[in-house]
Order: C-alpha cells, then sequence, then structure tokens
C-alpha cells in the first residue's frame, strides 16, 4: 500500500510536510527490495543536505543506495532508533522509519514530486522493463586477448 498523504520521487524517497519541517524516509518498494539491511549512515542534526546530492547511504547484503532530496535544507530531528534497530525500517517504512526531518525554504518543490498514483504508475513501470544487462567481450587481436 502507497500512502496517500505522501509525495514521492523516481529514486524511492518519500516526504511529508507537516506545515513546519519535511520529514524523509524511503518507500517500502526499495526497502524490500534490498535484503538483508546492514548500515545506515545519516547526517546529524544542525548538518545541511543540499539538493540532489547524497545525503547519507543505506547498505544491504548485495546494495548500495544513496539517499537524496530535491531540496536543500538544515536537518532538525534524525531518527536515531534506526542506528540501533534497521528492522524498524524494514517493517514501517512509512511511519516509525522515517530517516531526518529538515526545514526548507524550498517548500514550493514538493509541488514537482509525485502523488500516489503517479508514483504507483512508475513502480508498475519499473516492475515490468525487462532488465538490461550488458555483457562484455574482450577483443583480441591477432590471437592475443586485449585488456
Amino acid at each position: 500500500m502507497i500512502p496517500e498523504h505522501l509525495k514521492y520521487t523516481s529514486t524511492h524517497e518519500w516526504f511529508f510536510w507537516d506545515n513546519k519541517v519535511v520529514t524523509i524516509g524511503l518507500s517500502k518498494f526499495i526497502v524490500d527490495e534490498l535484503d538483508d539491511l546492514l548500515f545506515l549512515d545519516l547526517p546529524k542534526v544542525g548538518d545541511e543536505i543540499l539538493s540532489g546530492i547524497s545525503f547519507g547511504e543505506l547498505e544491504a547484503l548485495d546494495k548500495l543506495i544513496d539517499i537524496t532530496s530535491p531540496m536543500a535544507g538544515e536537518i532538525v530531528a534524525v531518527n536515531e532508533r534506526l542506528y540501533e534497530n534497521l528492522n524498524i525500517l524494514s517493517n514501517d517504512p512509512y511511519h516509525h522509519g522515517w530517516l531526518i526531518k529538515f526545514v526548507t525554504t524550498e517548500i514550493h518543490l514538493l509541488n514537482e514530486l509525485l502523488d500516489a498514483k503517479e508514483y504507483k504508475a512508475h513502480l508498475s513501470k519499473l516492475q515490468f522493463a525487462a532488465p538490461r544487462q550488458r555483457k562484455r567481450y574482450a577483443k583480441s587481436i591477432k590471437g592475443k586477448r586485449r585488456k
């Protein structure tokens, strides 16, 4: 289920604005895609986040994802419970699994994010798209492999 009251990015972050601060988390889709969460790196309260620049990382057994925001701002809260128990993020990404809260002057950019219906359509495209895999072949010159 995709909560209707949130906004989403195509990179699977969700955003909630309560008229004071913006809360960021990760969607259930991306959390479920990551097997065995191992490590979370988030900034500290008082740190600045920059638009489009990674402010955190989530590491799983087989993947590492960067966490970004389309808005810049100053962090006012970090969900430190996640450092002790990443299962909170896995089990409840939309409520107890929030990542950070920040203040911003760029709140108008929320209007450019995906609503729940658009995000669901985005996920449908991802699930039906055939994975592209490129194979690499070494070219040979006169019977020798080229490096």
